[in-house]
């Protein structure tokens, strides 16, 4: 209502300038019109008064020429007296036109006609006499009064005539002058008129200008406000127009989408914010067209995930709002959504730390009935070693079957990381230890005809657990002999290394495999992650980094090309001296 009052406003100062002007041009235009018509009887008067003289000029030229013709007899003294003559009926005849409007004026040219017809005759008389040699008549003639009786009744006439227009110039000339100052009057009262709407209308715009100037500071202001508190949420922000067209994108929207704010503006939303769904990845409705379309608030399924601009796929959550103005119009959404990846991962690792606890419970349940019989086995085997004329040969086996049988039981006492063993670590041979798990699995390997590379050099001792370290060892090598096929090839090195000033062995174990490709890579220290399908529990891996993690050292997997070995290549580095031990696995 108020913008529509100042608009009202404007055009009615701006109508009633126009009228003003309008105005001041109809009585501008009478105004001079009367004054034309004053100058035009000035000019009128002139003209007659001209006229009078001009006809007095001609009467006393041909009384002139009529008397040098008497007093010389010479006919070129005729000339004046002829050029009136000829002159004098279109001078009487102009007077008569100009003086038509005024009766005492006709009756007195009238007059000045026939008193000019008789001074003419009496010159053409005495000029006849003249001729004829009747001088002593023409002279009589001359010097009687009737002559100048005539002429002086002329004068007189003229005086009157020239008195009166006089008299009637007078007037005019002070119409024209009162004309003339009624129209600077109209004139200046117009221009003080104008000059005052237009000081009244460039004030109001002025004043208009400014509180539309304030206005918009206000406004820039607010937009600078809401601008910065959208840009410090710290979720993301995308806000449309009524038509699903981008108008705003805050920071953590731009890092989320890929997008910057001048990129987006402008574009439709699902252009900028493309999602999908999670398992399927088809295309899930935007929620903005469904708030456009039902007003209401909307928020995204489950699953969902954002495509950025550079194709990764990111979970999110995300709700949109209807924006209204105070008439109740839908104005456009704004749309409000955080990325998920960590909460996804946290749930992940609750999970798995749920499935570790209940098998790290079954672990024990199953360690508690499990050292039993293995205690009773490790009785019969030493009750079997004590056989005499007991073969070399088969010593040897019953040694490493104890050693085997402690392994199992140093893993049942772990219960999976849960439990941390009593013995005190000490140094380790690495090459030894190799050498052990190798003999151990000497018939897996042989049985799928691979072939075995070793590299086992002279290496200081680590600091660990015996046991440990071969479990370690062994799932590395169980692991690539699955990895292989008929007639592969495995390579089991151990060096000196060097690792942030820390001093230790490496130990690579490397085969011609599938490899382990990079999605993979990044799950594959996680527990009951597996390849393997029905033969892996997915906690070979798991237990051997947090074993090399637990000693201070670490263990690393890459697409190995050494050699001739293009498959999986495990890293493992154990420091010399003893590290701070760390506690659990690695999740």
């Amino acid at each position: 209502m108020r913008l529509i009052y100042k608009r009202f406003s404007v055009i009615t100062g701006f109508a009633v300038l126009l009228a003003v002007l309008v105005i001041n041009t109809a009585v501008t235009r009478r105004q001079l019109a009367v004054q034309d018509s004053n100058q035009a009887w000035v000019e009128h008067a002139q003209n007659v008064m001209l006229e009078l003289t001009a006809y007095e000029s001609l009467l006393k030229d041909a009384e002139t020429g009529q008397r040098g013709y008497l007093y010389t007899g010479e006919t070129r003294y005729l000339e004046p007296y002829n050029n009136s003559v000829a002159q004098g009926y279109p001078h009487i005849s102009k007077l008569a036109e100009l003086v038509a409007d005024n009766p005492r004026q006709v009756e007195r040219v009238d007059r000045l006609r026939t008193l000019k017809q008789q001074k003419l005759e009496d010159l053409a008389q005495t000029i006849a006499l003249f001729k004829e040699g009747k001088k002593d008549q023409a002279r009589s003639m001359v010097l009687s009064d009737r002559g100048r009786d005539i002429m002086k009744e002329i004068r007189a006439l003229v005086t009157e005539m020239m008195r009166e227009e006089r008299s009637l110039e007078a007037a005019r000339l002070q119409a024209v002058g009162t004309s003339t100052r009624s129209l600077v009057r109209t004139l200046y009262l117009t221009t003080i008129l104008a000059v005052i709407g237009l000081a009244l209308l460039a004030f109001y715009i002025l004043r208009e200008m400014a509180e539309r100037e304030k206005h918009a500071a206000e406004l820039r202001e607010r937009e600078e406000w809401f601008r910065v508190t959208l840009g410090s949420i710290g979720d993301a922000v995308i806000a449309t127009d009524e038509h699903g067209m981008v108008t705003y994108v805050n920071q953590v929207a731009e890092d989320l989408t890929g997008i910057k704010l001048q990129e987006a503006r402008g574009r439709l939303i699902h252009q900028v914010f493309p999602i999908f769904n999670e398992q399927t990845r088809k295309p899930v409705d935007n929620p903005v067209a469904k708030v456009l379309e039902s007003g209401l608030i909307m928020g995204l399924a489950n699953h969902t995930v954002l495509q950025r601009a550079d194709g990764k796929l990111i979970p999110i959550e995300d709700s949109a709002a209807p924006i209204y103005d105070d008439q109740k119009t839908l104005r456009g959404v704004v749309m409000v959504f955080r990325d998920v990846t960590l909460e996804k991962q946290a749930q992940s690792v609750m999970r798995k730390a749920e499935k570790l606890a209940a098998a790290g419970r079954l672990a024990a349940t199953m360690a508690h009935e499990i050292n039993n019989p293995l205690e009773a086995v490790g009785n019969l085997i030493y009750i079997v070693r004590r056989t005499p004329s007991l073969p070399e040969e088969v010593q040897g086996y019953l040694s490493m079957a104890e050693q085997e049988l402690e392994r199992v039981s140093h893993i049942t006492r772990q219960t999976l990381g849960f439990y941390r063993d009593s013995s005190e670590p000490g140094p380790v041979i690495m090459r030894a230890v190799i050498e052990s798990v190798l003999k151990l699995y000497d018939n897996k390997i042989s049985s799928k005809g691979v072939s075995l590379e070793l590299d086992l050099g002279e290496c200081p001792a680590v600091h660990g657990l015996q046991g440990e370290m071969k479990q370690l060892v062994a799932n590395l090598v169980s692991n690539a002999a699955d990895a292989v096929g008929i007639g592969g090839k495995i390579r089991v090195s151990v060096a000196p290394a060097l690792r942030a000033q820390v001093s230790g062995v490496e130990v690579r174990v490397a085969d011609d495999g599938p490899g382990v490709s990079a999605e993979n890579r990044a799950h594959i220290f996680e527990p009951f992650f597996t390849t393997k399908k029905d033969v892996g529990t997915g906690l070979g891996l798991w237990v051997s980094k947090e074993i090399a993690e637990r000693r201070g050292g670490s263990i690393d997997v890459t697409s190995g090309n050494e050699d001739g070995f293009h498959g999986a290549v495990f890293i493992v580095f154990l420091p010399r001296e003893p590290q701070t031990e760390r506690v659990g696995g690695a999740a």
